[in-house]
């Protein structure tokens, strides 16, 4: 994947986690059909899961409340043009 930031790199990580069989085989399915290993399938799917956060403003200054109502989120939401 290619970053924004030309400063970016690869960093090796090693990860144990668990998926359900049916996960497994649909991945294992979309790297044979990729032409590529099941890692980096994994890499894929979480960069493309980041990804939009790069463009974000400063997350530091976002709180993160033990729990909130529905309203409360949807105003949130609202609030921040995330919807």
């Amino acid at each position: 994947m290619k970053s924004v930031n030309p400063k970016n790199e690869y960093i090796p990580l090693d990860l144990k986690i668990s998926v359900r069989r049916d996960t497994l085989r649909l991945i294992s399915e979309m790297a044979r059909d990729m032409g590529i290993s099941i890692n980096e399938v994994f890499s894929f799917l979480a960069e493309d899961s980041v990804i939009d956060l790069e463009l974000l403003d400063n997350l530091n200054n976002v709180e993160i409340p033990n729990k909130c109502s529905l309203d409360d989120l949807k105003n949130e939401m609202l609030k921040k043009k995330l919807c």
